[in-house]
This record gives C-alpha cells, structure tokens and sequence, in this order.
C-alpha cells in the first residue's frame, strides 16, 4: 500500500503558534463585542431585611428600571398614600431610565386610620422615606400600595432593609 505525503508532513510549529494567536484573538473580539452590550439586567439582590408591625405583609418585587420621571408622592406625614383595594402608588422622586426597588405593602390587619413611615436602607444608607395609611373608615384586609425608590444609575452588592414604623 502506497502512503502519501501530505498525511505524514509535520505542521511547523510557526504555523500552529499562528493559529492559535488567531483563534485566541477571534475569541476576544467575540467577549468584546457581546460584552459591551447596553442591556442593565439585574439577576440577585444582595439580601432583604424587613422590619415591620404585625399590621402589615411585605412582599419585594425586586429591582426594575424607572419607566419615567416621576415628582415623589407620599413624601411626608401630611401627605401620605391611602392603601386601597386597588392598589395605590407610593415613590420617591424617579428618573426615567433609573434602576427603582420596588415594595408592595398590603394590610394584614386592620387598624383604621394607621399610618406608617416606610424607609429603605441600602447597606444602612437611606434612600428615602414614603408616607402610607390605612383608610380612616373603609380600612380592609388586602388593601395595598406599591412603593418604589430611586437608586440611581448604577447597583453594587448592598443589603436592603425595609422599616416600617408606625406613626
């Protein structure tokens, strides 16, 4: 049986050496390119620590990207969000395009005409206080308001903790 050539002949080293800078090159640009992407997704939050009365429930719903600028409501005592069956709608002052924490606070037991303070901390720096209440009347179990804070333009690994106090 006659053996050719070409399936015997080394490779010179040079031209494996060559070959894989290029690979390895081609792979970098490939990082690069799909790195350098815009997408601001969040995956984790670093932890949660609720400190509330028994008069409420807290359920997070995590960390999203402001949909628009918003004036804060809710911001004092005097002005604060009535929790309705519906729903109400409680924040600090947003900016559109702003990562935002997002809380919802629902009445687990009515105490009419209640009203709370609800600060966020993260990694024990506040990022603001809303102002909530219980109906002076028609107060009802489930009634609920979703809070949201501004957090700015970007996240880090902080500890979120949530007091809510009465007033």
């Amino acid at each position: 049986m006659e053996q050719t050539d070409y399936l015997t002949k080394r490779i010179p080293v040079y031209l494996v050496i060559f070959m894989l800078a290029i690979t390895a090159m081609g792979s970098v640009a490939i990082y690069a390119i799909t790195s350098s992407a815009t997408t601001r997704t969040v995956t984790t939050i670093g932890g949660e620590i609720f400190v509330l009365t028994e008069e409420l429930t807290l359920t997070p719903q995590g960390i999203g990207i402001s949909t628009s600028t918003a004036s804060a409501v809710g911001d004092s005592l005097a002005n604060n969000v009535t929790m309705t069956s519906s729903g109400a709608s409680a924040n600090t002052a947003l900016v559109l395009g702003q990562f935002e924490y997002r809380l919802n606070v629902e009445i687990a037991t009515v105490s009419a005409a209640q009203d709370y303070s609800v600060e966020l901390l993260a990694n024990g720096v506040s990022q603001g206080t809303v102002y909530i209440g219980q109906d002076s009347s028609g107060a009802a179990i489930a009634d609920y308001v979703t809070i949201k804070w501004d957090l700015g333009t970007s996240l880090d690994d902080s500890v979120y903790e949530i007091q809510v106090l009465p007033q």
